[in-house]
């Protein structure tokens, strides 16, 4: 059964879909989350308040995007609003962080020194920027699906992601020269 069907049959009481809609999402988009707040009691946290906000409002949803767009929706709004209140601007370690033992030490602290490198200049990124980014990236979220969670254009959530490369590059680039 796909997302659309699903919502149909909760909407005619069938709670079991709910349940179908929630392990089908809940898994990535507590990691996205979790890339975002970089904690995860507060990613799951905000997952859960996220799908009580879907359970809620899921017969008002109008069907106009997919139930995964509006449920990201919800998210990066929800994400928002935790990252306000705790005013949180320092990210921490990433989830996916794991030493490959095929490396080198030396190459596996080269490879880290870079990556701390990359996720510093992600975390001096405006938000809209950071966030396209996430979702381009780790979510394989086309412009259209971005542009309906963050609100927007399509064509400004490319102009987000295609800025938030070049200042990459240039961060990234500037801290190379100067190592």
């Amino acid at each position: 059964m796909n997302d659309e069907d699903l919502v149909k049959e909760f909407r005619k009481g069938n709670r079991n879909a709910f349940t179908e809609l929630v392990n089908r999402y809940s898994r990535p988009l507590t990691m996205t989350i979790l890339r975002i707040v970089r904690d995860a009691e507060d990613a799951k946290d905000i997952s859960q308040a996220v799908f009580l906000k879907a359970f809620e409002g899921l017969s008002g949803f109008m069907m106009a995007s997919s139930f995964k767009t509006w449920l990201y929706r919800i998210a990066m709004n929800s994400v928002k609003d935790h990252l306000r209140k705790r005013k949180w601007t320092v990210m921490g370690p990433f989830p996916e962080d794991r030493p490959d033992p095929a490396k080198s030490p030396i190459e596996r602290m080269e490879a880290a020194s870079d990556l701390k490198q990359l996720r510093a200049a992600v975390a001096r990124l405006p938000e809209k920027q950071r966030l396209t980014l996430q979702l381009r990236i780790y979510e394989e979220m086309d412009y259209r699906e971005i542009a309906r969670v963050l609100g927007g254009t399509a064509g400004a959530a490319r102009a987000n992601f295609f800025q938030a490369t070049k200042t990459l590059r240039e961060h990234l680039g500037r801290d190379h020269e100067s190592a």
